[in-house]
């Protein structure tokens, strides 16, 4: 097997070789993730990574097509019926989500539907969501090496000068993480995001 991709994350290297599988070292190179244990590793934050198990994707909000018995279908609602649907019936064959640390623990079983993208983003918690209902899971109660007392978006926002580069018009999208907890304005909601705030938890 030939390594495609290796990134470090302060104490771990998380690693990608040639048959698309994942896996997570120290630095030593010694294995605390094994290869095949997981279909994709996120990259470190915080001491806490993604990880997402084996099976069909359940993020539909980038397809722009899908091709069945009936054609091709386009329109984003009924893309959207259709994975709900589809999930409904076989919810045994989309892929969970979960999150580990460093020692490749799972601090959060992979059992949830979506969470949030994390890896860079400067945050002190993230949602989760399964089976309909959402919550915010704390970093600081996943890894107890973090400070009890984190302002990690407020670093962010002084380091970045987000909204100032992004507007000060907030409202639009009262009551999404996007503006309520990320803080960002309905500005740049509309822009990065093209309206859709719920499109923030996948965006690199």
């Amino acid at each position: 097997m030939t390594i495609i991709s290796e990134k470090t994350c302060d104490n771990v290297k998380v690693i990608q070789n040639s048959t698309n599988q994942w896996a997570v070292t120290d630095l030593a190179g010694n294995t605390i993730v094994p290869f095949g244990k997981y279909a994709w590793i996120d990259g470190f934050d915080h001491g806490l990574a993604r990880v997402r198990g084996f099976g069909q994707l359940n993020y539909y909000k980038n397809v722009v097509a899908l091709i069945d018995d009936d054609g091709i279908i386009t329109d984003k609602e009924m893309i959207k019926q259709r994975y709900e649907e589809d999930y409904k019936a076989h919810p045994e064959k989309f892929s969970k989500w979960g999150i580990i640390n460093e020692k490749g623990e799972e601090v959060v079983p992979v059992e949830y539907d979506e969470i949030w993208k994390f890896y860079g983003k400067n945050l002190e918690s993230t949602k989760v969501v399964k089976d309909g209902v959402a919550k915010q899971v704390y970093f600081r109660d996943l890894n107890p090496n973090l400070p009890k007392n984190n302002s990690f978006q407020q670093e962010y926002n002084n380091k970045y000068n987000a909204h100032d580069d992004y507007g000060h018009n907030y409202g639009e999208f009262v009551g999404t993480y996007a503006q309520d907890v990320m803080g960002y304005s309905d500005d740049l909601i509309n822009d990065a995001f093209e309206g859709d705030p719920d499109a923030y938890w996948n965006i690199d």
